[in-house]
């Protein structure tokens, strides 16, 4: 059966994100100095903002690569059956993957806040919370399958 060509444009877009994430969490550390002159903001002058915010996108960059993994590894089994363990397991690992960056993005409301990180924030717990629903109904249509598959 063909793959869908929605989920081959999701496919693609997610190896992008996926290799633009690993891509720029790399180059982070070289490429410091480069971005606070093109994305300047009045936090970028202080020193302590500097050593705060490195290790800060290193971990949500690794978390978005993570995450785009996961999603890719998902999409492989579209074309046979989607409702398996493997991906009640990882969309279980994404919203674990989702609520720690939620609590990241929050931590750093208190020390340094900007409105994006509040949407962040936002954003990103209701997405964990997505994420466990689809964990909850794509466990739940795996339990229907394999009782189908007993009775047949």
């Amino acid at each position: 059966m063909r793959e869908p060509l929605a989920s081959r444009i999701l496919r693609c877009t997610l190896y992008g994100v996926f290799v633009l994430a690993v891509l720029l969490t790399i180059t982070l550390p070289f490429m410091m100095d480069t971005y606070f002159r093109i994305l300047y903001d009045a936090y970028s002058l202080h020193t302590d903002y500097r050593a705060f915010i490195m290790p800060f996108l290193m971990f949500v960059g690794a978390g978005g690569a993570w995450i785009a993994l996961e999603l890719i590894l998902m999409l492989r089994s579209i074309p046979a059956n989607p409702f398996v363990l493997r991906n009640v397991r990882a969309l279980k690992r994404v919203g674990i993957i989702l609520a720690v960056l939620a609590a990241a993005f929050g931590g750093k409301c208190f020390v340094y806040n900007t409105f994006l990180t509040v949407v962040g924030t936002v954003i990103f717990i209701l997405a964990c919370l997505f994420a466990f629903t689809l964990a909850s109904l794509f466990s739940q249509a795996v339990a229907f399958r394999e009782e189908n598959d007993l009775t047949i």
